[in-house]
């Protein structure tokens, strides 16, 4: 029998299984299913206890922060609000081990690296080292960017395959959103708005965020909220003075219903979509040769690159944000999904079955078509456009003891199927050395690809309470996985059908201990296999699709974690990881044809391994600070040749800085006794940053601080507030990426993609609930 058969004959009996017990109630009991041991996504449970404890579902149970035997980073939605995170790429600034790369193709699925390991590649079909998981469930590859209306975001370090799965080798980013509230009607409106050249502001950003709760009876609510995101810059066209905008739509409606005392049931869908202009945040130069050969040395150019661009009022340096292109093409984005959580208390444990469906649609031009955005260059690259469908479908069924007993277990089977469909998407190199002069170089008609990831997976932990201050904890997954592509070369019209396929049966795993070492503190260390699943890469013509091997992590990893002046964490650990088949992708640039060129290959014997340090929480009444530290070496193996010759073995793999540091606090004071005022602080420091996987220092990032704050005003009951802030308040330039090569000699010319968060920003915001 098929998986999917399988997993749509469990999606069905698990429905019945819960669904039945439901409505077989003649009389409401006492208690609820959170009490009962459900998770607790499905109920209104704040994130902090009544003595301001923060809990967390890590371990897909509610559990107090310092109980939980892993490293954890945790932003509740305060946090969030003041650190103005509307998005993803935005918990850069919340986690000192997480980065998330912001350019397009860098991040599978959205999640960025954690301990310098993550996944950056454009090969179709592939699967994140990061996972995101929004209300318990899996995103894969559709996960959409755009964050709000949220309860906490917890940032998990280390392989979580045991309890969240396959996408999950590096860690895992899980978020929650805010749950409906039966109890009481309630509304709520937030902006932020910023101009560009108002105040300093570098680009601006106009963002509108609202949510109503509605009872609809005593025991059922219906949340829905929304957000438009419109953003003009940083980029902006030299020719027109026009900044490029980049809007964002969002909504997302959220219904629960108690029927019982022991049944849950927690209904979410949600819609997003997206327009881009002429490439959004896309390549700059930064860096441009004068005078000299051109085109791999098939000629010379003796006005060069630089006079070229400043003809069109380009100066090629760093933070440069220009580019001058008479070209006018969007491209738009639309993403949207449900799920379906039914929780059944079922003493001595939960049934809980999650049902979800989301779909990602890609259409015009996802990059910029004229890839330099240089009119006047005398070489030029063309994208064609963009025709991308992805849809993913999972279904998960747990049981879950109860708390408090002996033996702590979850159990449970996972399924998941995704497929990507992608349109050919052609490619066209042209020299135009003289005005109405077209040489054509290479025209690429490119290829056509449908790809189909599928998965079945059983998995379970449990925890043994050996005596009140120990516990042992061992964990297994299981995962059958296949991996198929069909696809047809455009190119080469004698063969056009290629394809490849990739089956797969892992065992991934855990096991560890904790102790108490005192009723503040616990001490806890662990080893665990993890598992990220394989990729099929497809190269130009005349190569053919090939396979790169699924990555396997083995982390090693203890730590303390104990609470300071009443409800202040601090969390500090000490990691160890080695990679086998560590899935990496390499960028050049063909000296023949100026084509961008990435391929992605195995790496064995990538290490990450250092400490960490953090505290979040309320410091005392008044002073809310969360901060952290982190050193990660995370290093190429010996030997390893970078995409420059040179042996960079030994040294920092790219977008992985060796130390970070992020603070994020902010001090309320009464100034009335209607009226408090407010101060905030947002900051982060990183070391030297390397972009490209090779020993070229033009293509690293100089150590820097990003510094921001907001300084305002809010009533006692912290109903209305408004607020000045400002976002990298000493404008430092730190890209997204760097490329070498761009368009061609090496070092010479330096290619860069600046985005939000490379320029300061200026504006106001306001806070109104009802």
């Amino acid at each position: 029998m098929r998986l999917r058969q399988i997993a749509a004959a469990l999606a069905t009996a698990s429905s019945f299984a819960l669904a039945a017990p439901a409505f077989a109630q003649d009389e409401p009991e006492t208690g609820t299913a959170a009490e009962a041991g459900a998770p607790i996504e499905t109920a209104s449970a704040p994130a902090s206890g009544d003595e301001g404890e923060i809990f967390v579902t890590a371990q897909r149970r509610q559990e107090r922060v310092t109980d939980v035997p892993i490293s954890i980073t945790v932003a509740d939605a305060a946090q969030l609000e003041r650190q103005q995170v509307n998005n993803i790429n935005d918990l850069n600034r919340v986690a000192p081990s997480l980065e998330i790369q912001s350019a397009p193709g860098q991040n599978t699925g959205g999640g960025g690296a954690i301990r310098g390991v993550g996944t950056q590649t454009f090969s179709v079909g592939a699967v994140a080292s990061v996972g995101v998981v929004v209300d318990q469930v899996s995103q894969g590859n559709a996960n959409a960017s755009d964050l709000f209306d949220i309860a906490r975001v917890e940032v998990l370090k280390g392989p979580q395959g045991t309890l969240f799965g396959l996408t999950t080798s590096a860690g895992v980013i899980n978020i929650t959103t805010n749950a409906p509230d039966p109890n009481q009607f309630s509304a709520r409106v937030r902006t932020e708005l910023s101009d560009a050249g108002t105040a300093g502001s570098k680009f601006g950003q106009q963002i509108l965020q609202g949510v109503v709760n509605i009872p609809v009876s005593g025991d059922s609510a219906l949340r829905i909220s929304g957000l438009v995101n419109r953003r003009q810059g940083p980029n902006q066209n030299a020719l027109t003075g026009e900044r490029n905008d980049i809007d964002r739509y969002a909504a997302r409606a959220r219904f629960l219903w108690t029927p019982s005392a022991d049944v849950t049931v927690n209904l979410i869908g949600d819609y997003s979509r997206g327009r881009t202009e002429n490439g959004g945040d896309f390549f700059t130069f930064v860096k441009a040769g004068g005078p000299g050969p051109f085109f791999g040395g098939a000629g010379f150019d003796p006005i060069g690159i630089t006079a070229r661009l400043a003809s069109c009022g380009v100066t090629a340096e760093v933070g440069n944000r220009r580019y001058c292109s008479a070209d006018d093409f969007r491209g738009k984005t639309r993403n949207f999904g449900g799920s379906l959580q039914l929780d059944y208390a079922a003493e001595p444990f939960t049934l809980t079955s999650i049902t979800a469906y989301r779909q990602n649609n890609e259409r015009g031009f996802g990059a910029a078509t004229n890839v330099f955005r240089g009119d006047p260059l005398e070489l030029e690259v063309r994208n064609g456009e963009v025709h991308r469908d992805l849809k993913l479908f999972t279904q998960e069924f747990r049981v879950t003891s109860s708390g408090g007993g002996p033996i702590e277990y979850t159990l449970g089977a996972f399924f998941s199927h995704q497929r990507e469909q992608r349109d050919p998407e052609s490619l066209s190199v042209t020299l135009r050395p003289a005005p109405g002069v077209a040489i054509p170089i290479v025209r690429s008609l490119g290829f056509s690809a449908d790809i189909v990831d599928e998965s079945l997976a059983g998995f379970g932990q449990a925890t043994w309470h050996v005596a009140d201050a120990f516990r042992l904890i061992a964990g297994a997954r299981y995962t059958s996985e296949k991996l198929e592509l069909d696809s047809v070369n455009l190119d080469l019209p004698a063969s056009p059908n290629s394809g490849a396929s990739l089956s797969s049966g892992v065992f991934s795993y855990k096991l560890g201990a904790q102790y108490d070492l005192g009723p503040r503190t616990m001490a806890y260390g662990f080893v665990a296999r993890g598992y990220k699943g394989g990729q099929i890469a497809t190269p130009a013509a005349p190569a053919l699709p090939y396979v790169v091997l699924p990555e396997i992590p083995t982390s090693y990893e203890g730590g303390v974690k104990t609470t300071l002046f009443r409800n202040w964490v601090a969390d500090f650990s000490v990691f160890y990881q080695k990679i086998q088949d560590f899935q990496a992708q390499q960028c050049t640039v063909d000296s023949a044809t100026a084509v961008i060129s990435c391929v992605q290959t195995n790496i064995d014997g990538v290490k990450s391994r250092g400490a960490e340090l953090s505290f979040f929480g309320k410091l005392f009444e008044g002073l809310s600070l969360n901060t952290g530290f982190i050193y990660t070496k995370v290093t190429y193996p010996k030997g390893f040749i970078g995409t420059d010759g040179a042996d960079i073995g030994g040294s920092q793999l790219a977008y992985a800085p060796r130390y970070k540091f992020t603070l994020s606090g902010e001090y309320e004071t009464p100034v009335s006794e209607n009226f408090a005022g407010f101060i905030g602080a947002d900051a982060v420091w990183k070391s030297r940053l390397r972009y490209e996987a090779n020993a070229l220092e033009e293509t690293t990032f100089k150590p820097h601080w990003l510094v921001g704050g907001r300084v305002g005003i809010r009533t006692a009951d912290d109903r209305f507030s408004v607020a000045l802030f400002v976002r990298n308040l000493f404008d430092v330039h730190e890209p997204s990426l760097f490329q070498s090569s761009f368009p061609y000699n090496g070092a010479e010319n330096i290619g860069a993609i600046y985005g939000p968060q490379s320029f300061r920003q200026v504006g106001l915001s306001l806070d109104a609930s009802f």
